[in-house]
């Protein structure tokens, strides 16, 4: 199996990463695969002729898949890892026409071709229905998710309270995620400016830009700088850490395909905060993992008010449940395997 991705760069979102762990989870099943950066001239191997996973639009990724499903015969899938979501058409009309025009000569072609439309919620896929037109494509819902977190690091954490003590003894509400507008995190920062106890820190972990959107984060959080900690991206060990350290995690997105970090976040047992547009917010709820609210000022200082009352400490116990039922990748890995298998 092929997994065909533009870029595995961390910084540019959780598509990279979910295609490393989906990777991964498809070889611990026993199924040859392999990630593919760049388009290819060769052939396609004989163990890899299960399938081809083609991740995100626009770009050469979906292109390449329908280009030698044509001359093969292999069979392809598309993960739009959100790009179908009205969203980006509300947020950016312009760039939507152009993307109409590429979808009525190019990319509603793929879609149509493909074996499947793999969406990772029930939320994502009927959100997608009507973005393009026409929308006329096979839609399953795969689901995504993580692997199992590594095992708690003590030294990581004591090397965190190092580079920042202002983290010791403090309850700490996490983000953990890009700094893009999409993300509300300024209307996280208007919620928490309203005086925060002496006992509480907000932890912003992601990385740094110099666009001028960052730069009005900073701004903002210039009010409250005493009770705010920028840490810059977390990887590895130390995002596992940080989360574990964590209280909550909060996401006060717009705009959230999946919400990677929340399934993280979960399989540490850390309990979430979270907008009804981050599209897995259904099975927060239904677990009663996390507490769910607007992705409007309003929203985000209920969800910062609440988690001041505590009350999801109760959720513990139902966080790695929930991962382990909803949001664990070795669910998708399957359910891609058994599409090809019957394609």
């Amino acid at each position: 199996m092929i997994h065909f991705v533009h870029s595995l760069d961390l910084n540019e979102g959780g598509v990279s990463s979910s295609v490393i762990a989906l990777d991964r989870a498809i070889r611990k099943i026993g199924i040859n695969s392999r990630i593919c950066t760049n388009p290819i001239d060769e052939q396609i191997k004989g163990k890899e002729k299960t399938g081809m996973v083609a991740h995100g639009l626009w770009q050469w990724p979906s292109l390449e898949a329908m280009r030698i499903h044509q001359k093969t015969k292999v069979p392809f899938v598309v993960f739009p890892h959100g790009m179908l979501d009205p969203w980006f058409k509300k947020k950016y009309p312009l760039k939507h026409f152009k993307k109409q025009v590429y979808w009525w000569f190019r990319q509603g072609e793929i879609l149509r071709r493909a074996n499947a439309v793999c969406f990772t919620t029930e939320e994502e896929k009927l959100l997608a229905q009507n973005t393009f037109w026409p929308s006329k494509f096979r839609s399953v819902v795969t689901g995504l998710g993580v692997e199992d977190p590594p095992a708690k690091n003590l030294q990581t954490e004591q090397e965190l309270f190092g580079r920042f003590p202002g983290l010791k003894n403090k309850r700490i509400l996490l983000y953990l995620g890009r700094f893009h507008q999409k993300k509300g995190v300024d209307l996280l920062l208007n919620a928490w400016s309203r005086k925060p106890n002496d006992d509480e820190i907000l932890v912003l972990a992601g990385p740094k830009t110099k666009d001028s959107h960052f730069i009005k984060l900073k701004n903002i959080a210039s009010q409250n700088a005493e009770s705010i900690v920028w840490t810059g991206m977390l990887e590895g060990v130390q995002k596992w850490s940080m989360l574990r350290m964590a209280d909550a995690l909060i996401l006060p997105s717009h705009q959230e395909n999946f919400g990677m970090v929340v399934a993280e976040a979960l399989a540490v047992g850390t309990p979430v905060y979270l907008t009804d547009k981050v599209n897995l917010w259904r099975e927060v709820i239904e677990s009663n993992a996390g507490y769910v609210d607007s992705d409007d000022q309003l929203g985000i200082d209920r969800l910062v008010d609440k988690w001041n009352t505590k009350s999801h400490h109760e959720m513990i116990p139902n966080t790695i449940s929930c991962f382990q039922e909803k949001l664990h990748i070795k669910q998708t890995a399957q359910k891609i395997i058994s599409m090809f298998e019957s394609s």
